[in-house]
């Protein structure tokens, strides 16, 4: 269901293709195209770990090019790992000088916002509903995976707009593959709420670690909110194994950029 794909420069991962979603535009970009140099190479668009303002400003002006949008059509948020959902509805007052709020999930049904998800191992996932015309975006690293952030923002879709979960599609974009996301106890123990909790996790033969499937755990959250297998998509690219696409917080040891997700309707 996912290709790669390429506008000017920038490189990125499309899934949606069926004609009922072509009022969304979206893209998992990668971390080609940009002019980040050194660790940042370099469509990086985080200053928070290092980068340059400047590169940062330019790599997200890259992008906006790319899609025919404007910078100030992203609508970030500041990610905090933990299950926040802000809802930006019609009333929701919006302000290019107010700081973005800290929450880790964003859903709308206001055309012409890119809801914007930074992620270098995390899980970005999109939600789109094409009968009520609602969006959302996700970031589910394992904190906000264990506390269900997937399966609140699907709530917050079907209480604010009254989407239908049998109505929604999903995309789950690259991110850490179980091939690669040893963890330890502690994260096993967070994820005791997932009554399937032992298909995504993988014992290793040292004692006190795991393998685990971010991937397997936000789709089984999917599942659970009610939305088809069908309408489920999963990218399954590890952002791990393939420096060269993506950057990755575990294999370049935290010195790293981030890669930008977005959605946005026409």
């Amino acid at each position: 269901m996912f290709r790669i794909a390429q506008k000017a420069s920038i490189k990125y991962l499309e899934c949606f293709a069926e004609k009922e979603l072509d009022f969304v535009i979206h893209a998992f970009c990668t971390r080609q195209g940009g002019v980040s140099g050194g660790s940042f190479a370099s469509l990086n668009v985080s200053a928070r770990e290092g980068d340059g303002n400047d590169h940062v400003r330019l790599n997200f002006e890259s992008i906006a090019a790319a899609f025919g949008i404007t910078v100030s059509q992203f609508l970030p948020v500041h990610q905090v790992h933990r299950d926040g959902v802000w809802v930006v509805d019609g009333g929701t007052p919006l302000s290019a000088h107010d700081p973005p709020p800290e929450c880790d999930a964003v859903v709308t049904d206001r055309p012409g916002l890119a809801l914007c998800i930074k992620t270098a191992d995390c899980v970005p996932v999109f939600l789109v509903d094409p009968v009520r015309r609602v969006i959302g975006a996700v970031h589910a690293g394992w904190k906000g995976t264990a506390l269900q952030i997937v399966e609140k923002a699907v709530g917050e879709m079907v209480q604010r707009f009254g989407a239908r979960p049998s109505d929604l599609f999903a995309a789950i974009g690259p991110a850490i593959g179980p091939c690669c996301y040893e963890v330890d106890t502690g994260v096993y123990h967070a994820m005791s709420n997932h009554p399937e909790r032992d298909s995504f996790f993988h014992a290793r033969r040292e004692e006190g670690k795991w393998m685990l499937d971010l991937f397997l755990a936000n789709r089984q959250q999917l599942l659970r909110s009610g939305l088809p297998p069908e309408r489920i998509r999963t990218a399954d690219h590890c952002t791990a194994c393939h420096p060269e696409l993506f950057f990755s917080h575990r294999a370049q040891g935290g010195n790293t950029g981030r890669q930008l997700n977005f959605i946005m309707m026409r």
